[in-house]
């Protein structure tokens, strides 16, 4: 069986792989779709990509620790 230090390790990756690839996939799509409505991307796309980035991290991060390790 696995130690919880395995588990806690486990749960990180899979966390971080996952917040990573949603910051690409927002990162790549807001962009797009402020140039679509007119919005210069290249002066709103900052602050709301950190935002938004840190937002969907944290509840990435203890969505996934919550359904793995049970708290």
């Amino acid at each position: 069986l696995l130690g919880h230090e395995y588990i806690i390790g486990i749960t990180v990756s899979i966390a971080l792989i996952s917040v990573i690839v949603i910051a690409s996939l927002i990162g790549t799509f807001v962009p797009i779709t402020l140039n679509k409505y007119g919005i210069d991307p290249a002066l709103a796309t900052g602050p709301f990509i950190t935002t938004s980035n840190d937002i969907f991290g944290i509840l990435i991060y203890f969505s996934i620790a919550k359904a793995i390790l049970g708290f």
